[in-house]
């Protein structure tokens, strides 16, 4: 079996096109034959060794997918072999391959009107996304500000909350705006001066979500006493703040892919890469040109 990883932590110089053998599904797992998966923020810290994700060697990159089910494991139920379903990767496995291995209480069959490459966004970004709304529990009206409303996380961030009713100052580069106003934002320059000009259109907002980190977060904490952030942990702890507990069940991706089945809410996908070229499309991410997401297909 293909798969796209590596064989040892570093950058993305061991990155690499692999044969391994094909994976049997053990207890809780489901096997798939991949369609899609995406890259993710989250994914480099796990290449480098610098989060807290179970690696198993050779590792294939990424950590969510979607395609049709193969065999499922001991203990499996409400999954059958032949449904097209979307997921997170199991505990030590990877995404970016032939077939994959996904974590069974998180696989959710795919609704009819909902693409498979956005079925392939949800578990990530957008899983990550419900489970911050839920969490603030923001009500439609109230103001919330998103710290780097660009990007994969952000953009699904945009695109639920504002889904809702909810009041989002997406804070993003100047290029980005019609793509912040796009998924119902509104949009504010990022870049020095940056919480002034929140200032400006949004006073007292009920929270902030941070996809930045740093000085950036510590910028943001002037504006609310709410903080959460995804993209530095320590520094949010030392604010005060917190990280977003994730839930990955069925039920909060399934909610999920009916809102975006239904049309009320919407996937932005920059880029569409075939597996031969993910090394390019892992690229567009950890350089920071991605706008939204970037999948990579599997023939």
């Amino acid at each position: 079996m293909r798969i796209f990883g590596f064989n040892s932590h570093g950058g993305p110089e061991v990155l690499q096109h692999l044969e391994v053998p094909a994976p049997t599904p053990g207890a809780g797992e489901v096997l798939i034959d991949v369609r899609a998966t995406s890259v993710n923020p989250g994914d480099l810290n796990t290449r480098e060794g610098t989060n807290d994700f179970e690696v198993g060697f050779p590792m294939a990159f990424g950590r969510e997918a979607a395609g049709t089910v193969v065999a499922v494991g001991e203990g499996v139920s409400g999954i059958e072999p032949g449904q097209l379903v979307f997921g997170s990767s199991a505990s030590g496995h990877g995404s970016f391959g032939e077939q994959a291995l996904l974590h069974a209480p998180s696989v959710t069959p795919v609704p009819e009107g909902l693409d498979v490459q956005h079925a392939a966004c949800i578990p990530v970004a957008y899983g990550t996304a419900l489970d911050l709304i839920d969490m603030l529990d923001l009500k439609a009206g109230e103001r919330f500000v998103v710290l780097g409303a660009g990007g994969g996380v952000g953009t699904a961030v945009t695109s639920l909350a504002t889904a809702r009713g909810i009041d989002v100052i997406g804070v993003a580069s100047a290029r980005k705006k019609e793509l912040v106003e796009s998924l119902g934002g509104r949009h504010v320059e990022s870049g020095p001066g940056w919480v002034e000009r929140v200032r400006a259109v949004a006073e007292h907002p009920v929270a902030l979500f941070d996809l930045v980190g740093g000085d950036v977060l510590r910028e943001g904490a002037e504006l609310t006493d709410r903080l959460v952030s995804v993209a530095d942990k320590p520094t949010v702890k030392e604010l005060g703040g917190t990280d977003v507990p994730r839930r990955r069940t069925r039920e909060v991706f399934g909610e999920v892919a009916r809102l975006l089945a239904s049309g009320k809410a919407q996937v932005t996908v920059s880029d569409v890469l075939p597996l031969s070229e993910a090394a390019a499309a892992v690229a567009v991410v950890e350089d920071g040109h991605a706008t939204g997401k970037v999948v990579v297909t599997v023939p």
